[in-house]
Protein backbone atom coordinates (compact mmCIF):
# COMPACT_ATOMS: atom_id res chain seq x y z
CA UNK A 1 0.00 0.00 0.00
CA UNK A 2 1.34 3.31 -0.80
CA UNK A 3 3.00 5.21 2.31
CA UNK A 4 1.68 8.91 2.09
CA UNK A 5 4.13 11.24 3.68
CA UNK A 6 3.69 14.80 5.15
CA UNK A 7 7.43 15.75 4.76
CA UNK A 8 7.54 14.47 0.59
CA UNK A 9 4.19 17.26 0.32
CA UNK A 10 5.43 20.01 2.37
CA UNK A 11 8.71 19.79 0.47
CA UNK A 12 6.88 19.74 -2.83
CA UNK A 13 4.90 22.89 -1.72
CA UNK A 14 7.42 24.98 -0.39
CA UNK A 15 9.37 24.32 -4.15
CA UNK A 16 5.95 25.42 -5.96
CA UNK A 17 5.76 28.26 -3.36
CA UNK A 18 9.27 29.62 -4.60
CA UNK A 19 8.70 29.23 -7.91
CA UNK A 20 5.49 30.49 -7.84
CA UNK A 21 5.05 33.04 -4.94
CA UNK A 22 1.97 34.71 -5.92
CA UNK A 23 -0.27 31.49 -6.35
CA UNK A 24 -0.73 31.34 -2.49
CA UNK A 25 0.47 27.47 -2.63
CA UNK A 26 -0.91 25.70 1.08
CA UNK A 27 2.21 24.31 2.69
CA UNK A 28 1.23 21.36 5.01
CA UNK A 29 2.16 21.00 8.46
CA UNK A 30 3.83 17.68 9.31
CA UNK A 31 3.97 16.14 12.61
CA UNK A 32 6.44 12.68 13.30
CA UNK A 33 6.50 9.88 11.72
CA UNK A 34 5.72 11.15 8.14
CA UNK A 35 2.19 12.23 9.57
CA UNK A 36 -0.31 15.44 9.02
CA UNK A 37 -0.74 17.66 11.75
CA UNK A 38 -5.05 17.97 12.33
CA UNK A 39 -5.30 21.20 11.88
CA UNK A 40 -3.85 22.66 8.29
CA UNK A 41 -3.92 26.48 7.56
CA UNK A 42 -3.92 28.19 4.57
CA UNK A 43 -2.14 31.24 6.00
CA UNK A 44 -2.57 33.56 3.04
CA UNK A 45 -6.32 33.71 3.32
CA UNK A 46 -6.99 32.78 6.92
CA UNK A 47 -8.60 29.46 6.49
CA UNK A 48 -7.89 26.74 8.83
CA UNK A 49 -9.38 22.71 8.92
CA UNK A 50 -9.26 19.33 10.06
CA UNK A 51 -7.58 16.52 8.10
CA UNK A 52 -6.99 13.10 8.59
CA UNK A 53 -3.62 12.60 9.79
CA UNK A 54 -2.76 9.48 7.93
CA UNK A 55 -3.50 11.15 4.32
CA UNK A 56 -3.98 14.71 5.32
CA UNK A 57 -7.14 14.50 3.49
CA UNK A 58 -9.86 17.93 4.63
CA UNK A 59 -12.84 16.78 6.39
CA UNK A 60 -15.48 18.64 5.01
CA UNK A 61 -17.80 20.90 7.65
CA UNK A 62 -14.26 21.71 9.32
CA UNK A 63 -13.05 24.78 7.61
CA UNK A 64 -12.86 28.13 10.09
CA UNK A 65 -11.79 31.62 8.97
CA UNK A 66 -9.22 33.62 11.48
CA UNK A 67 -9.44 31.15 14.06
CA UNK A 68 -8.57 27.38 15.22
CA UNK A 69 -10.72 24.52 14.42
CA UNK A 70 -11.30 21.75 16.68
CA UNK A 71 -9.95 18.72 15.29
CA UNK A 72 -9.72 15.04 16.79
CA UNK A 73 -5.92 14.52 17.05
CA UNK A 74 -5.89 11.24 15.23
CA UNK A 75 -8.57 11.27 12.81
CA UNK A 76 -7.35 8.67 10.51
CA UNK A 77 -8.72 7.09 7.03
CA UNK A 78 -10.19 3.88 7.54
CA UNK A 79 -9.07 0.50 5.80
CA UNK A 80 -11.75 -1.25 3.31
CA UNK A 81 -11.71 -4.24 1.31
CA UNK A 82 -13.42 -2.98 -1.38
CA UNK A 83 -10.69 -1.39 -3.75
CA UNK A 84 -11.02 1.84 -5.16
CA UNK A 85 -10.20 1.99 -8.78
CA UNK A 86 -10.13 5.52 -8.68
CA UNK A 87 -7.46 5.32 -5.70
CA UNK A 88 -4.88 5.00 -8.95
CA UNK A 89 -6.37 6.48 -11.59
CA UNK A 90 -4.54 9.34 -13.50
CA UNK A 91 -6.34 12.92 -14.46
CA UNK A 92 -4.94 13.55 -17.57
CA UNK A 93 -3.58 17.37 -17.52
CA UNK A 94 -3.56 17.51 -13.74
CA UNK A 95 -0.30 18.26 -12.28
CA UNK A 96 1.18 15.69 -9.69
CA UNK A 97 -0.20 15.98 -6.49
CA UNK A 98 -2.73 17.81 -6.88
CA UNK A 99 -5.54 15.68 -7.88
CA UNK A 100 -6.99 15.40 -4.23
CA UNK A 101 -6.57 19.14 -3.99
CA UNK A 102 -8.83 19.59 -6.95
CA UNK A 103 -11.11 17.33 -6.10
CA UNK A 104 -11.61 18.81 -2.65
CA UNK A 105 -12.11 22.10 -4.72
CA UNK A 106 -14.82 20.80 -6.16
CA UNK A 107 -16.79 19.43 -3.36
CA UNK A 108 -16.42 22.08 -1.32
CA UNK A 109 -18.12 24.65 -3.82
CA UNK A 110 -20.39 21.69 -4.03
CA UNK A 111 -21.56 22.31 -1.03
CA UNK A 112 -21.68 25.82 -0.60
CA UNK A 113 -24.33 25.90 -3.89
CA UNK A 114 -26.55 23.05 -2.31
CA UNK A 115 -26.79 24.83 1.26
CA UNK A 116 -27.86 28.46 -1.27
CA UNK A 117 -30.17 26.14 -3.12
CA UNK A 118 -31.81 25.20 -0.43
CA UNK A 119 -31.70 28.07 1.48
CA UNK A 120 -33.34 29.91 -1.11
CA UNK A 121 -35.80 26.98 -2.00
CA UNK A 122 -37.06 27.01 1.66
CA UNK A 123 -39.38 29.98 1.83
CA UNK A 124 -41.45 29.02 -1.29
CA UNK A 125 -41.10 25.60 -1.06
CA UNK A 126 -44.87 24.87 0.15
CA UNK A 127 -43.67 24.07 3.37
CA UNK A 128 -42.05 20.31 3.14
CA UNK A 129 -38.47 19.99 2.44
CA UNK A 130 -37.60 16.20 1.78
CA UNK A 131 -35.79 14.40 4.61
CA UNK A 132 -32.11 13.27 3.10
CA UNK A 133 -31.41 9.83 4.14
CA UNK A 134 -29.67 9.87 7.52
CA UNK A 135 -26.77 7.09 6.89
CA UNK A 136 -25.44 9.38 4.12
CA UNK A 137 -22.68 11.12 5.25
CA UNK A 138 -22.39 15.11 3.98
CA UNK A 139 -20.52 14.35 0.93
CA UNK A 140 -22.78 11.91 -0.26
CA UNK A 141 -25.51 14.09 -0.10
CA UNK A 142 -24.10 16.76 -1.88
CA UNK A 143 -23.44 14.45 -5.10
CA UNK A 144 -26.50 12.67 -5.00
CA UNK A 145 -28.33 16.31 -4.78
CA UNK A 146 -25.97 17.56 -7.55
CA UNK A 147 -26.30 13.94 -9.62
CA UNK A 148 -30.37 14.61 -9.52
CA UNK A 149 -30.03 18.27 -11.10
CA UNK A 150 -27.69 16.74 -13.85
CA UNK A 151 -30.00 14.06 -14.46
CA UNK A 152 -32.64 15.45 -16.09
CA UNK A 153 -34.59 12.39 -18.15
CA UNK A 154 -34.13 10.36 -14.81
CA UNK A 155 -32.23 8.01 -16.49
CA UNK A 156 -29.75 7.63 -13.47
CA UNK A 157 -27.22 8.29 -15.53
CA UNK A 158 -25.56 11.93 -16.79
CA UNK A 159 -25.84 11.44 -20.41
CA UNK A 160 -23.44 13.14 -23.30
CA UNK A 161 -25.76 16.18 -23.20
CA UNK A 162 -26.35 16.46 -19.58
CA UNK A 163 -22.56 16.39 -19.03
CA UNK A 164 -21.79 19.63 -20.80
CA UNK A 165 -23.29 21.98 -18.00
CA UNK A 166 -20.81 19.78 -15.40
CA UNK A 167 -18.32 20.73 -17.75
CA UNK A 168 -18.44 24.36 -17.35
CA UNK A 169 -19.54 23.84 -13.73
CA UNK A 170 -15.93 22.10 -12.90
CA UNK A 171 -13.93 24.71 -15.44
CA UNK A 172 -15.70 27.85 -13.45
CA UNK A 173 -15.64 26.36 -9.86
CA UNK A 174 -12.62 24.07 -9.46
CA UNK A 175 -8.89 24.77 -8.80
CA UNK A 176 -6.02 23.91 -10.47
CA UNK A 177 -7.59 24.39 -14.01
CA UNK A 178 -5.51 22.25 -15.43
CA UNK A 179 -7.09 19.25 -13.73
CA UNK A 180 -10.51 20.42 -14.77
CA UNK A 181 -9.86 19.63 -19.05
CA UNK A 182 -10.30 16.02 -18.86
CA UNK A 183 -12.10 15.43 -15.01
CA UNK A 184 -15.81 14.14 -16.94
CA UNK A 185 -13.79 11.50 -19.33
CA UNK A 186 -11.72 10.52 -15.58
CA UNK A 187 -14.89 9.98 -14.51
CA UNK A 188 -16.53 7.80 -16.91
CA UNK A 189 -14.70 4.57 -15.71
CA UNK A 190 -16.44 2.02 -17.82
CA UNK A 191 -15.75 4.74 -21.28
CA UNK A 192 -19.67 4.85 -22.15
CA UNK A 193 -19.68 8.43 -22.60
CA UNK A 194 -21.86 9.00 -19.38
CA UNK A 195 -21.87 8.88 -15.78
CA UNK A 196 -23.70 7.05 -12.86
CA UNK A 197 -24.43 7.74 -9.58
CA UNK A 198 -21.00 5.13 -8.70
CA UNK A 199 -19.00 6.94 -11.07
CA UNK A 200 -19.73 10.45 -10.16
CA UNK A 201 -19.41 9.23 -6.26
CA UNK A 202 -16.15 7.39 -6.64
CA UNK A 203 -14.25 9.92 -9.18
CA UNK A 204 -15.33 12.46 -6.58
CA UNK A 205 -13.34 10.34 -3.61
CA UNK A 206 -16.96 10.14 -1.70
CA UNK A 207 -17.70 7.60 0.85
CA UNK A 208 -19.03 6.77 4.44
CA UNK A 209 -15.58 6.16 5.62
CA UNK A 210 -14.70 9.21 7.84
CA UNK A 211 -17.76 10.96 6.93
CA UNK A 212 -20.20 13.49 9.07
CA UNK A 213 -23.61 13.36 8.63
CA UNK A 214 -25.62 16.10 7.77
CA UNK A 215 -29.50 17.07 9.28
CA UNK A 216 -31.40 19.67 7.81
CA UNK A 217 -33.28 21.65 10.68
CA UNK A 218 -36.51 23.65 8.79
CA UNK A 219 -37.63 25.82 11.25
CA UNK A 220 -41.14 27.92 11.78
CA UNK A 221 -39.24 31.09 10.07
CA UNK A 222 -38.35 28.86 7.88
CA UNK A 223 -34.81 29.68 7.66
CA UNK A 224 -32.38 26.37 6.91
CA UNK A 225 -30.08 25.91 9.46
CA UNK A 226 -27.14 23.28 8.66
CA UNK A 227 -26.31 20.78 11.98
CA UNK A 228 -23.20 18.46 11.57
CA UNK A 229 -22.81 14.93 13.91
CA UNK A 230 -19.77 12.42 13.41
CA UNK A 231 -20.83 9.43 11.93
CA UNK A 232 -19.86 6.26 14.48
Amino acid sequence: EKVHSCDQERQSALEEARQNPREGIVIPECAPGGLYKPVQCHQSTGYCWCVLVDTGRPLPGTSTRYETPVCESDARSKSTEIDDPFKDRELPGCPEGKKVEFITSLLDALTTDMVQAINSAAPTGGGRFSEPDPSHTLEERVVHWYFSQLDNNSSNDINKRELKPFKRYVKKKAKPKKCARRFTDYCDLNKDKSISLQELKGCLGVSKEGGECLSFLLHENKSLTWSYSKLR
